[in-house]
């Protein structure tokens, strides 16, 4: 097998384990979540590191309201990209780590590109995320990012289905609140489309290459892929 078919391979299993639904478990007790979507080659040159669904999703009909209450739609603004990422400021380990590669891929853009990516964190932790502890956490990653919460659980839940995202809050043994969520890191272009997506574990410097060329104009070649995977139920998540 050639490495442009092991790509598509690794791409295609990603998409289909655990029935579309992968979740990386963040706990305040210290949990360590590991990707299931790493793969053991570098990508060839003209490759993406992260992978686009086909068809790709579409998020242009989401809104989700900032702290402040200001609607906030997840189509970027002509000629930009917008990186969206669903998260809460109790996860001990996966979003401080996610949201550090995307502070050092922000800081070391030209501030010409800089200015063309909105960074957005939707909580999925509403109940503990208050508006004034969100925003601090976001902006002490991304100065000029965007804090978003809802507790609106019907858009809430929505709105992650939409990106093909999932999050479920359970309690551990020893009485704390645990929340296991989808940690892709999404980009969206200025049609609202989800043009890359980048799984938990991806390097930094490899995130930022890929934003440099779709900063560019480049795009990905659109491989087969699963069905987006569904949401969860109705359980308290």
């Amino acid at each position: 097998m050639n490495e442009r078919a092991a790509r598509v391979r690794t791409v295609l299993l990603t998409a289909v384990a655990g029935a579309g639904l992968l979740l990386t478990s963040c706990g305040d007790s210290g949990t360590t979540a590991e990707s299931t979507t790493t793969t053991t080659s570098a990508p060839m040159p003209a490759e993406f590191s992260g992978y686009v669904r086909s068809p790709a999703l579409d998020v242009s009909s989401v809104t989700l309201p900032a702290v402040d209450g200001t609607p906030v739609s997840m189509v970027a603004d002509p000629g930009d990209l917008r990186l969206v990422y669903f998260g809460y400021t109790f996860c001990p380990d996966v979003c401080p780590a996610t949201m550090s590669f995307v502070k050092a891929t922000m800081e070391n853009l030209p501030e010409e590109d800089r200015e063309r990516v909105e960074v957005d964190m939707v909580t999925v932790d509403p109940r503990r995320d208050t508006p004034e502890k969100l925003q601090e956490y976001v902006t002490n990653f991304v100065p000029s990012g965007t804090a978003i919460r809802t507790e609106d659980r019907t858009l809430l839940y929505g709105s992650a289905d939409a990106f093909g995202a999932d999050f479920k809050a359970s309690i551990n043994a020893e009485g704390v609140r645990e929340i296991s969520h989808t940690a892709d890191l999404y980009v969206v272009d200025d049609t609202g489309t989800v043009i890359l997506t980048w799984p938990f574990g991806t390097a930094q410097a490899d995130i930022e290459r890929d934003l440099v060329r779709l900063l560019a104009g480049e795009r990905p070649d659109t491989e087969p892929a699963a069905d987006p995977p569904a949401g969860g139920g109705e359980e308290d998540r």
